[in-house]
């Protein structure tokens, strides 16, 4: 029995004459113990605006120490949490002139049922078993491809005909119909997600880098699919495109708001493309006319979105909110994601039809180029061409295949397409670095992988677990403008990495949100590092039940 003690937070308000920055209403500052008062480095201390909506967070140090500057005021909570220890919370109110102290004693988690429900889903997926370690790799990136699987949600003991249930819909997203194979795969999950407690020992490492960390949230509770944000210099603003809603979020980090504008649908029916070619009136599930999944500002300082559902590239002015779409054309099918050349000329993956796009946004004229179809997976019917950047220094455009397992080059003029065979499985949204170094994240292999696109030789980095057996699905990566270090949003252990490519070395960064799954990894001028978290159409995957924005403040 967990005693009333352990259940509530140790307040000492010592109203004490501290500086307070006065566009910030108050300083918060505390230590965290452990029961028999030992210091905790490395937790998370989350302040959350009264409404849900607004969260900032901050470690505690090697000394269990801790400072949290707020522009808060009014009623919130703070919760103080770490790995193995039970989560301590309390409410506490927030004025002009706030100066409090606060001392957090974390328990440690000791039953296996207290231990078992607090591993994150990289802990539980190791239970699914394959005869082939290259299978289960596959069965990775089929099967994690959109939402985190083993966490407490999707974890949970269901019969073999709701397996079945779930993965005809799941695998059908990608045209998978064979019986025998999603028989397959529900005895498998049946077999792992049993209800069977799992007790082992999560260890988290923790450099003290990240104690001058600062994380900051906004939740956009509308939101069914919040794929990915851009942030707009001119305004200051964050904007985020939910493909299953229509809708385009801006988000105000000053105010800490968020308005919503609707894009238009115009004569679009609902089920756009789909509902042409395939006769889907509700692709994916989704009742939308256009699917906005991604988006990129242009040279124009307008925003250019890839349109799954329309078939389209959209354009969205943030000065006048004017929205247009221009059809791809042909066979065109699902534009994924999207990257400007040094040129203005937009270029982007077609996932459906296993084709790129270039987009001239002078001219308006389209571009298809058809894409091999040579694959690793050749029972899969959508190879998923996915992420795409432009090289740094002769300009060609390098894309991946997702469930093809290929990574492609294309010359920007001849328009003359290379593939290669990489040594990894998974390859998704992968970036260039300044050297011509392309960074790619392998879902299925779970690593960061460097290919030298010059001598075309990989080397692979794995990301490091919680515990032996796991492995994290790396989903995207960000080559910091500046410092050229990368980041790597890895969606299985609600974590964030950063990797220093000189000294060949992550760096963890633990997460205020269980469940959590992020998608591209953008800047800001400020130094921010940012991405959207969407658990696509399984809002009770991730804790709170909401999509959001996410950024982590280096501060070093």
């Amino acid at each position: 029995m967990v005693s009333e003690f352990s259940r509530r937070l140790t307040l000492c308000a010592l109203i004490s004459v501290l500086p307070v920055t006065p566009a910030l209403a108050g300083t918060i500052t505390g230590r965290i113990f452990t029961e028999n008062n030992q210091s905790l480095a490395g937790a998370q201390i989350t302040l959350t605006r009264a409404d849900g909506l607004y969260a900032e967070s901050v470690y505690s140090n090697a000394r269990g120490e801790f400072t949290l500057l707020t522009a808060q005021k009014g009623f919130a909570q703070i919760r103080a949490r770490k790995m193995n220890y039970a989560d301590a919370t309390r409410s506490i109110h927030l004025s002009a002139t706030t100066a409090s102290t606060l001392q957090f004693k974390l328990r440690k988690l000791k039953s296996v049922k207290e231990i078992s429900d607090n591993l994150t889903a990289s802990a539980y997926f190791t239970r699914i078993k394959f005869d082939n370690p290259t299978e289960l790799k596959f069965f990775r990136i089929e099967c994690l491809t959109c939402h985190q699987l083993g966490n407490a949600y999707t974890r949970m003991p269901r019969s073999k005909e709701r397996w079945q249930q779930i993965l005809e819909r799941m695998l059908g997203f990608y045209g998978v119909k064979d019986r025998a194979w999603i028989e397959r795969y529900a005895n498998i999950m049946m077999n792992a997600y049993d209800g069977t407690l799992l007790n082992i020992e999560q260890k988290q490492s923790i450099d003290p880098v990240i104690f001058t960390s600062r994380i900051t949230q906004w939740k956009l509770p509308d939101a069914i699919i919040a794929h990915d944000v851009e942030y707009h210099a001119a305004d200051g603003r964050f904007y985020t495109v939910d493909q299953g809603r229509d809708k385009i979020y801006i988000t105000d980090p000053v105010k800490n708001t968020t308005e919503t504008f609707d894009i238009p649908g115009n004569d679009i029916p609902i089920g756009g493309k789909f509902l042409k070619v395939f006769n889907e009136a509700r692709p994916f599930g989704l009742a939308v006319r256009r699917g906005p999944h991604s988006l990129q500002e242009g040279p124009d300082k307008k925003f250019y979105t890839t349109d799954t559902v329309s078939g389209q590239i959209g354009i969205f002015d943030p000065l006048t909110h004017k929205y247009v779409g221009y059809d791809i054309g042909g066979k065109a099918m699902y534009p994924h994601t999207l990257r400007f050349d040094g040129k203005g000329i937009a270029w982007f993956t077609l996932g459906v039809s296993n084709q790129l796009g270039r987009f001239d946004p002078q001219t308006k004229e389209m571009t298809r180029i058809d894409l091999p179809m040579t694959s690793d997976r050749p029972q899969f019917p959508v190879l998923m061409p996915y992420g795409i950047d432009i090289h740094p220094q002769d300009g060609s455009i390098w894309y991946s295949r997702l469930m093809a397992n290929r990574i492609g080059r294309v010359d920007s003029e001849t328009l003359e397409v290379q593939e290669f065979t990489p040594p990894l499985v998974g390859p998704r949204r992968m970036r260039f670095a300044e050297d011509g170094s392309l960074w790619i994240p392998a879902y299925g292999s779970g690593s960061l992988v460097k290919l030298n696109t010059k001598t075309m030789e990989y080397t692979e980095y794995l990301i490091p677990p919680l515990s032996p057996g796991e492995m994290e699905a790396p989903y995207a990566v960000g080559v910091h403008p500046e410092t050229q270090e990368i980041w790597v949003t890895a969606n299985m252990s609600d974590r964030m990495f950063r990797f220093l490519p000189k000294e060949e070395r992550f760096i963890p960064y633990p997460l205020p949100t269980k469940g959590i799954f992020l998608r591209d990894v953008i800047f800001t001028p400020e130094g921010q590092v940012c991405a959207a978290s969407s658990m696509a159409l399984a809002s009770l995957a991730v804790e709170g039940g909401m999509e959001e924005i996410i950024c982590i403040d280096p501060n070093d």
